[in-house]
Parts: C-alpha cells; sequence; structure tokens
C-alpha cells in the first residue's frame, strides 16, 4: 500500500540519521491505553502517549498484495504499575489495537509524521509480572473477522431483535411452508 509522507518527514527520512518511535493504542473499555517507546511524551492526532523508555518489540507488520489475514506481536516491558493493573483487571480480548510509526525531526525531536502501521484487534495477552513487568500481546487484523461465521439469519427473532419496530419478517416462517403452483391452474384460461 502507497503511503505519502508530508514534505517535512519525506526532508527527514532522506537524512543520514532518520528518528522514529513506536507507539502503540489499545482501547480497554476503563479508557485507552497509550505508550510510545521514548524518554517523552508525545502527541498524536491529540492524544498523549505516554514514555516506556524501550517499548519492547513489535514484530513484522506485513503488508502483501493478496487479500489475507496477518497478526503482530507485541512485547512491552518496564510497564508502569497503573497499565499492567488495567491489563489485568480487564477483558482484553476483541479490544482494538493501533500502532503508529512516527518520524521525528533529528534536531528538534518534534513529531513531523505520525502514520498508522497497524489496526486490529487484541487476541492473546500473557503477563510476566517482577522487578519490571512485561506484557506480550498479539494482536489479529481486521481481515480475522471476515472469517468469523455470521450467527444471524433472516427470521423474524433476528430482525426484531436488531430493529424492534421492523414487521419486514413477520410472515417468513408462515411462507416457509407454504405450497405454491407457479403458474395456477387457471393461469391462461
Amino acid at each position: 500500500m502507497t503511503r505519502g509522507l508530508g514534505t517535512a518527514a519525506e526532508a527527514a527520512i532522506q537524512q543520514d540519521t532518520v528518528a522514529t518511535l513506536t507507539a502503540v493504542e489499545v482501547l480497554f473499555a476503563g479508557g485507552p491505553v497509550r505508550l510510545v517507546n521514548g524518554l517523552a511524551p508525545i502527541s498524536i492526532e491529540g492524544n498523549e502517549y505516554q514514555p516506556v523508555g524501550i517499548l519492547g518489540g513489535v514484530s513484522t507488520i506485513q503488508e502483501t498484495a493478496e487479500l489475507q489475514s496477518a497478526g503482530i506481536s507485541l512485547s512491552l516491558s518496564a510497564i508502569p504499575a497503573d497499565v499492567v493493573a488495567i491489563a489485568m483487571g480487564e477483558p482484553y480480548q476483541g479490544r482494538r489495537v493501533t500502532v503508529w510509526e512516527v518520524i521525528l525531526d533529528a534536531d528538534t525531536g518534534l513529531v513531523l509524521e505520525a502514520q498508522i502501521a497497524f489496526r486490529g484487534r487484541a487476541n492473546q495477552m500473557n503477563i510476566e509480572l517482577g522487578e519490571q513487568a512485561t506484557i506480550e500481546l498479539t494482536a489479529d487484523d481486521r481481515l480475522v473477522d471476515m472469517d468469523r461465521p455470521n450467527l444471524s439469519r433472516y427470521t423474524d427473532e433476528d430482525q426484531k431483535r436488531r430493529f424492534p419496530s421492523d414487521r419486514g419478517f413477520e410472515f417468513v416462517a408462515a411462507t416457509a411452508e407454504k405450497d405454491v403452483v407457479w403458474p395456477s391452474r387457471s393461469f391462461g384460461t
């Protein structure tokens, strides 16, 4: 997929030294957790990302020409205690995960460009407690939803669950067992 960069970001990546960061956002029920592998907080789209030093690792983010699902693995180390409490105390499966690639101005450290490198849903989380807590999170991209079965049916009950005042499927069950002769015997006489 081709992505466009702003002129300042294009100039920055042409330099001998390119300053980049990786930012991660996980949307828990109690609120978002936003972390960046830097030493100072940064702002992306008006949201502040808290620094955790060395964030850990992000597996290779795959992009292919085919329409196929790919996931990632995040290893987050030196996580603050309040973030560990959120991760341990809230359901995480299916929560939205966004990984940002951030290009910085090498001289000033200001954010020049931030682009989404991955967006998906949390799948599995392993937490290691110790002197420095480590969280390993796997996430699947949104294409994995295409493999999940659709459990809704074309029945009056399913339709009323979604749209209580809709009567469009009210007579489906009655017509399913009805014998219809087409054309009728009186057709053309």
